[in-house]
């Protein structure tokens, strides 16, 4: 079953809020450990 427009919409938020949170970290561990998080995320979601 697919999403609706507006459900895609919050979700593309969310992973614009990710990356600005990325972005805002200091370090390259601090920006690697978020994108990590993300990419962790984004898998559960394609498993599911």
């Amino acid at each position: 079953m697919g999403m609706t427009d507006l459900r895609f919409k919050s979700y593309l938020k969310q992973l614009v809020r990710a990356i600005e949170t990325a972005e805002s970290q200091d370090t390259k561990e601090a920006i690697l450990l978020e994108l990590a998080k993300l990419k962790k995320d984004l898998e559960e979601d394609i498993k599911s």
